[in-house]
């Protein structure tokens, strides 16, 4: 599968209008040539959430990070979850070293 090289980035609201509006918010930038990658992997088999809803999951990292203007923000990226490696039982001696 090839890989997703989407990104984000999160800035304080300036002015919150009530409780419920957002505390950041921002954009997320995925490069024309990653979509195939994306439509991919949403074409994946759904895995059950803390809801017990079907989901397919996409991961994000985020670091703070300092504007040139000197606002903190949070600065992403999104990918593609990783398969769990799947670990030989123990005593396999079939994994060459």
């Amino acid at each position: 599968m090839s890989e997703l090289n989407a990104s984000f980035s999160l800035f304080p609201t300036q002015e919150k209008r009530s409780e419920r509006s957002p505390d950041y918010s921002g954009t997320i930038e995925i490069p024309v040539a990653d979509i195939d990658a994306l439509v991919a992997h949403l074409g994946t088999q759904p895995e059950s959430n803390w809801r017990d809803e079907d989901v397919i999951k996409l991961r994000i990292a985020g670091w703070k990070a300092t504007s040139k203007g000197g606002k903190i923000y949070v600065n992403g990226k999104i990918s593609i979850p990783q398969e769990q490696q799947q670990q030989a039982p123990a005593g396999d001696d079939s994994i060459p070293f």
